[in-house]
C-alpha cells in the first residue's frame, strides 16, 4: 500500500507538535515566588538554614559574600504576606537564628539579606532586611 505525500506531511507535522508540546517545560517557575538569601555578615558568619511556613532548607553553605536562590514551587500555605522567616546561621561554633516577616508575590523574587550590626560575645549581631 502506497501513503501520498499529504500523508507523510500530516504525521510529521503531528509529530513536530507534539515534540514541541513535550520538550518545552510548563513555564510554572515564572509563576511561583522564589526567595534569595544574601550573606553580607561578618566574623566568619555561615548561612546554614531558612525556614518559612511550608519550607525548610538545611544543610546550606552560604558564606559571607555569598547567596542563594530558592524557588517555592510548592505554592505559599500561609498566604504572600508576613510570612515569617528564619535565618539559622553559625558563628563561634554555635548556631544562631534570626527571625524576620516578608512579603512574596507570584514571579518574583524576594531577597533577605543578613547584614552584621553591633558586636556581642566574639560575634557580631546580625539584622536582617
Amino acid at each position: 500500500m502506497k501513503q501520498n505525500k499529504s500523508g507523510k506531511y500530516l504525521k510529521y507535522a503531528i509529530f513536530v507538535i507534539v515534540l514541541a508540546f513535550t520538550a518545552c517545560g510548563s513555564g510554572d517557575d515564572d509563576d511561583v515566588p522564589s526567595l534569595k538569601v544574601v550573606n553580607q555578615s561578618a566574623d566568619n558568619k555561615v548561612i546554614t538554614s531558612v525556614r518559612l511556613v511550608g519550607y525548610e532548607f538545611v544543610n546550606l553553605s552560604i558564606g559571607i559574600g555569598d547567596s542563594q536562590t530558592f524557588t517555592l514551587g510548592e505554592g505559599m500555605s500561609g498566604g504572600y504576606t508576613n510570612i515569617n522567616t528564619s535565618v539559622i546561621y553559625s558563628c563561634g561554633g554555635r548556631s544562631w537564628s534570626k527571625s524576620i516577616e516578608l512579603n512574596f508575590s507570584n514571579g518574583e523574587t524576594t531577597t533577605i539579606t543578613i547584614d552584621k550590626c553591633t558586636s556581642v560575645d566574639g560575634c557580631t549581631k546580625v539584622c536582617l532586611s
